[in-house]
């Protein structure tokens, strides 16, 4: 017999959960030194990707239950080929995009086209060139890309997280923190890497430009700083 998510209204508490959230906005920033402007515009453009993101994850849960029940699948198999490199799967990703993609207003691109090249907030290069594929990307209107990041459990969501996503703003040579953004993707919605709670990404060590104990790939991920 297959289970049927029961569909029904959110509850005063979860509301207002939602509400907390969208109110970290407020102290998102950037963690490098740019300019005023864009600075302003850039904290602009991550503000309203964000609210289309926890506006989408709403109505998802409305729909499908919260992610836990959506029976995704780890990314990281723990198994690697011949040369060496993780196997992964995709599956989990990929069917949480499809479930979120249905709440938001796309925009055309090609299939694998390169979104950019990624380097550390202090300009080390970070991975690969990023190419877009239309079952894990978004593009929105004003040409902002979401990306669905790792999925990090296969057994529902331990401690409320999923995985992890990616607000990224194109262009040739992009930095962690400038240009690209994490988040937690959680059962309460999305919630910027960096936030009050997030051991795991204190703002002043991901986004120090001296720290060189931080990993390449993991400089710059913090969005929000306190105090």
């Amino acid at each position: 017999m297959t289970n049927k998510i029961k569909k029904s209204g959110f509850t005063l508490a979860e509301v207002l959960i939602t509400l907390g959230i969208i109110g970290v906005v407020a102290a998102m920033t950037l963690p490098a030194l740019v300019g005023k402007y864009k600075e302003k515009q850039r904290v602009t453009q991550l503000k309203k990707a964000y609210s289309i993101l926890n506006q989408a994850f709403l109505m998802a849960v409305k729909d499908y239950g919260t992610p836990d029940n959506w029976g995704l699948v780890k990314t990281a198999t723990g198994e690697v080929d011949e040369e060496g490199n993780q196997i992964l799967d995709n599956s989990g990703s990929i069917k949480a995009m499809g479930i979120l993609k249905k709440y938001i207003k796309q925009k055309s691109f090609a299939e694998n086209e390169i979104i950019g090249y990624v380097r550390s907030l202090d300009g080390r290069e970070a991975w690969w060139p990023w190419q877009a594929s239309s079952d894990k990307y978004i593009y929105i209107a004003d040409g902002t890309v979401l990306a669905q990041g790792w999925i990090s459990s296969s057994d529902g969501c331990p401690n409320d997280k999923c995985g992890d996503f990616w607000v990224v703003f194109p262009s040739r040579n992009m930095k962690i923190g400038v240009d690209v953004f994490n988040f937690a993707f959680t059962t309460k919605g999305f919630v910027p890497f960096g936030s009050e709670n997030d051991t795991s990404n204190p703002f002043p060590k991901k986004c120090s430009m001296t720290d060189t104990s931080v990993a390449v790939d993991q400089q710059g991920r913090a969005v929000v700083r306190h105090g």
